[in-house]
Order: C-alpha cells, then structure tokens, then sequence
C-alpha cells in the first residue's frame, strides 16, 4: 500500500522524480560500477571471493546500505536543525553579552538566522530533501520493500508518517505495520 502511494506521489512530483533519477544515475555509475567493480578486483588478488563479488551483492545489500545511511541522514538532520540555537545559547551565555544591551543582542540573533540561511546555502543541499530522494530510490530498489524490516523502518514508515500521509485513502498506522522490530 505504501509502494504505491509513493508512486502516486512520485507521479504529482517531478522535480523528486528527477533528482532522484540523477541520484541513481550517480550512484550506479560511480560506486555500483566503477569503484566497487574495481575494488573488487583489487582485492580478488589476495581473496579469491572477491572474484564472484556480484554474488555478495544479492539480495538486500544495496538496499540495507541505503537505509542505513538515510537513517544517518536523519540523525544528522535533527542535529543540524538544533545547530542555530547552539550557536545562539553558546553567543548569549557567554559573559560579554551580559553588557551588549537589547539591541545588540536582537541583531545577533537576528544575524544568526542569516547565517544559518547563507551556511545552508554553502552546503549546497537541503538536507531533508537529499533523505527524501535517498529514502524513494531505496525504496524503489528493494526487490521486497515492504517484508525487508530495514527498508520498512528506515524509509517506509517515514515516508508513509511524514510525505504520503495524505495519499492514503484509509487511515494508516505505520507502527502497525512495521512496529520497532530490528
């Protein structure tokens, strides 16, 4: 059901659809192909089981690393949004703002949250746009998305609690269907 609300979705938002495309595009190029295929032999010098790595790769292997690291990326994500107000707390507790007087403190604050929006701006992505692409192509690359515990956790349930919400046309509890089993 989740599978094809998410397809549902994926048809209303194309710029998703591309990005994520891209992403794949990337990633099957870069670390699918090239990289790993080439490490792979590398390696099959000194163990011979490198020799027949696709083997290794069946199954869930892509699925569970890309999981994995959107659930990272989430992590990452709450942390950086409470980043502005450590910055703010760490300005404001220190002694010299005791004597800055209210305008002074007004602007720092205010000029903090420029800074947050021109960092962000340095990063170059916004961080729970670049989860939400992760988390579709995961999605879409898992032979059994909804009977894979770690797709479910990692990526079904946040899009079904957070993106697919209102695409459902019954109600849906996330936490029935993939409870916090590991």
């Amino acid at each position: 059901m989740v599978v094809a609300a998410l397809v549902a979705w994926l048809a209303d938002n194309g710029t998703t659809v591309d990005r994520v495309e891209v992403l794949g595009r990337a990633l099957n190029r870069d670390v699918f192909g090239d990289r790993l295929g080439e490490f792979a032999r590398e390696q099959a010098g000194e163990d011979p089981g490198f020799s027949d790595y696709g083997r290794a790769l069946a199954g869930h292997f892509w699925c569970d690393l890309l999981a994995e690291f959107s659930n990272a990326l989430d992590r990452g994500a709450d942390l950086m949004g409470r980043l502005p107000d450590g910055v703010r707390e760490a300005l404001l507790d220190h002694q010299d703002a005791a004597e800055w007087g209210t305008v002074r403190v007004k602007l720092a604050v205010a000029a903090l949250g420029f800074l947050w929006k021109s960092f962000q701006l340095l990063l170059g992505t916004d961080l729970r746009s670049a989860i939400l692409q992760l988390r579709v192509l995961t999605v879409l690359v898992c032979p059994d998305p909804g009977g894979h515990p770690r797709v479910a956790r990692c990526c079904l349930r946040p899009l079904a609690t957070e993106t697919l919400r209102e695409h459902f046309q019954t109600g849906l509890d996330p936490e029935w269907l993939w409870g916090d089993r590991r």
